[in-house]
């Protein structure tokens, strides 16, 4: 079976056929990662039956080094490079995995000083109904900006911070956000060229150099900016689907706060990390 990259029908990613993750030659692997580079998003379906060392194989396609995620206790028993994110419970009650991992607008890892490249969702289990996941296209987004903001905001920098959007986690002491860090405002992906906006609603604290009225307004701008159709999805999950994003050039949000409790939905979840501080 030849290996195609087709456009998804929403105009953000693409979908990859004629991949096998749990054997992929030189040729699909080399296939994958163009396609990652020219689309940002990629999703590879009827993928059953992937081992925690297939999807961890399958994640290195895209950089060489992955990392635990800070919430130790959704880690996978059999490793801390795949976290569980699951609404299943033991019999004892016990959650089987991280029942909601973000539903609001981020990009994962944007916290550090050198944030995670990939994010790569391997989807065991999803409900008929509920659980999708939103993504919106940073380059895209970029691209439409007039000449005048392109101008404006080329240079500036802007603070990112974990505990910027409040959670338990922060309250109980469970998770310690690291300290506050500085990216550009607006990344370039050193392979392709192509720029990106590289600010989120949950994890950027304020734009550099304007007061704190001129930030909000500003960040305010930009974001009703990416919410524009023509830059946003909303991905229907199968089960065997995996799906992997550019960090740097997109952001997501999940639906689980509102997915039915008794329509259950586990995905394993492996972050790619970055390969140096962002330009």
């Amino acid at each position: 079976m030849s290996i195609e990259v087709t456009p998804l029908s929403t105009g953000i990613g693409a979908e990859i056929s004629g991949v096998d993750l749990k054997a992929p030659g030189a040729d699909a692997r080399a296939a994958i990662y163009r396609a990652y580079l020219d689309h940002r998003i990629i999703v590879m379906r009827g993928q059953e039956g992937l081992s925690t060392d297939d999807v961890m194989a399958a994640s290195r396609i895209l950089g060489r080094e992955l990392e635990p995620h800070v919430f130790t206790r959704y880690h996978h028993p059999d490793t801390p490079l795949v976290m569980v994110l699951s609404n299943r419970k033991d019999d004892a009650g016990k959650e089987k995995g991280l029942r909601d991992a973000g539903s609001f607008w981020h990009s994962d890892v944007s916290y550090k000083e050198i944030p995670a490249k990939a994010t790569l969702l391997y989807a065991l289990e999803v409900p008929d109904e509920g659980g999708d996941t939103l993504f919106c296209d940073m380059t895209l987004a970029y691209d439409g900006l007039s000449d005048a903001m392109k101008q404006r905001l080329d240079g500036m920098t802007a603070v990112h911070n974990y505990a910027h959007t409040p959670r338990e986690i922060f309250k109980s002491g469970e998770v310690t956000p690291p300290p506050d860090c500085v990216h550009p405002v607006i990344r370039t992906n050193p392979e392709t060229g192509r720029k990106s906006i590289y600010i989120n609603p949950s994890y950027t604290v304020r734009i550099e150099g304007l007061s704190d009225e001129e930030s909000e307004a500003l960040k305010d701008e930009i974001f009703a900016h990416c919410m524009r159709d023509e830059y946003c999805m909303r991905y229907k999950w199968r089960a065997g689907d995996v799906v992997a994003w550019d960090n740097a050039a997109s952001m997501h949000a999940a639906t689980t706060d509102k997915l039915d409790p008794n329509r259950h939905r586990t995905i394993w979840r492996t972050i790619i990390s970055g390969e140096g501080r962002p330009v």
